[in-house]
């Protein structure tokens, strides 16, 4: 059995790279405290971005921006079954806020769990090692979001990107670990001892206290009888340990159930911790040799040499939480970074000459329109809020837009902040928004930028 690794906020071995989901998690303890914004949204908001998935966040730069279009967030439900044995893989999964139970089935019906994924690795692990379908079936433990791949482009990747092979086989390593301690634990160690190391594993995979879950489900993931599991769980209530509820159970006391657990949880934490290792080695060793992995059929074109002095802020650049972009004077993007590409949904070799209004919904357009001609006439600094089209990859997304123009007033210079997530609320794109409204939002206001912070309301 595996558990997920913890967020970079908290542990010291966990990976250096997963600065995306660092940003998102900071971001959400800013904002839980808000009304507005409740659990399902903060688990949509971490959900829709890939690289909270360490596979994904192990990835270089150009690695990751040449896959990215082919990933497809998809939200999953507890108990979902995504794959029977001997089902053909048509897809693999990258998990970023769901957990998955790798089952084993008898003739009669039994089963019994050999692993649990979550966002440190893949479901689909077969096409790694060359299989077309899934031995064991595959279900949803907890809910949440994943990003997925077909087979056709995941088996494509493999082969001519040599960083995401060796990721997805080092977590290949780790899951046959895991399964030979779970074989291990279930012959050896008591029900009590199994529960109590279930519990803590799936609360660490959620990073939560609470698992909502019934003892049937427990039963059939450990492969014992219910009443095992209700004689065991009532032992570790009396204890103090946890507190059992209808379909839930709360761990109120963490360090009493490190008491009742077998030594199979230890164990899975070392190699955890051994996983995280392997994971930011693979990571550094691409950034120090500079390699470049294509994945796309087409490589993307060299930029121009930005200097020297320039060069120790490429990598800022492009790993800023926030989204750069360019456009030149008839409004066509001519530059943008990762993040921006990733909220536009499009590959930055291919975004030059795009008219940036193509991206907006229909209310948006003009005023944009209005907004970049003031930008390049004013040459101050002045924000705007857009709505963006959905796309195949993403929903509809409201973002705030501050510009400023360069020095001959030729380039209208972007930063794009998710304005959704940043304001603790989420637009409905079904909802038009008020023409009131919408006329509140593009009023312009020049101000000094050296005696004041606000460029407009």
């Amino acid at each position: 059995m595996w558990t997920q690794l913890h967020s970079s906020i908290h542990t010291p071995t966990d990976l250096a790279i997963d600065e995306d989901s660092v940003v998102l998690m900071e971001g959400v303890r800013e904002t839980k405290a808000k009304p507005g914004l409740d659990s399902s949204m903060l688990r949509d908001l971490l959900g829709s971005n890939p690289r909270r998935n360490l596979i994904l966040g192990a990835l270089s730069e150009q690695n990751f921006a040449m896959i990215f279009p082919s990933l497809e967030v998809v939200s999953l439900h507890s108990g979902q079954v995504i794959y029977q044995g001997g089902d053909a893989l048509h897809h693999v999964y990258f998990p970023t806020t769901c957990t998955a139970s790798l089952l084993s089935t008898t003739v009669e019906g039994e089963t019994a769990e050999l692993a649990l994924t979550g966002r440190h690795g893949i479901i689909g692990v077969p096409l790694v090692l060359g299989a077309i379908s899934m031995a064991n079936s595959v279900q949803i433990q907890s809910a949440g979001q994943a990003c997925r791949m077909s087979a056709e482009h995941f088996l494509h990747a493999l082969k001519v990107c040599e960083q995401l092979n060796q990721l997805a086989l080092s977590y290949v390593q780790s899951l046959l670990t895991q399964m030979a301690q779970s074989i291990v634990c279930s012959r050896h160690h008591s029900v009590s001892e199994r529960l109590s190391q279930w519990m803590l594993l799936n609360a660490d995979g959620l990073e939560a206290s609470e698992i909502a879950v019934t003892h049937e489900t427990i039963a059939h993931m450990l492969g014992v009888r219910r009443e095992s599991v209700t004689q065991a769980a009532g032992k570790l209530q009396a204890a103090g340990s946890i507190r059992n509820s209808r379909g839930k159970i709360l761990i109120e006391n963490r360090e009493r159930l490190l008491q009742s657990v077998c030594e199979c949880y230890a164990r899975v934490k070392l190699d955890a911790a051994q996983y995280a290792r392997r994971l930011a080695q693979l990571s550094d060793s691409a950034s120090r040799s500079k390699t470049q992995y294509v994945v796309a059929v087409q490589a993307s074109q060299p930029e121009p040499a930005q200097g020297a002095d320039l060069q120790k802020y490429v990598d800022a650049y492009d790993f800023a939480p926030v989204g750069f972009a360019t456009l030149d004077m008839r409004g066509h993007v001519m530059q943008t970074n990762l993040s921006g590409a990733i909220m536009l949904d499009i590959q930055r070799s291919q975004c030059q000459h795009t008219p940036f209004i193509d991206f907006l919904d229909e209310k948006s357009k003009m005023p944009f329109l209005t907004f970049h001609e003031e930008v390049l006439r004013g040459q101050c600094r002045r924000f705007c809020v857009v709505d963006l089209k959905p796309t195949a990859h993403r929903s509809a997304m409201t973002l705030r837009i501050d510009a400023t123009s360069d020095e001959s007033g030729e380039e209208n210079r972007m930063v794009m902040i998710d304005w959704g997530a940043v304001s603790g609320r989420a637009p409905n794109p079904h909802v038009p928004v008020p023409e009131k409204a919408m006329a509140s939002v593009w009023r312009f206001q020049t101000v000094d930028p050296v005696h004041s912070g606000v460029y407009g309301r």
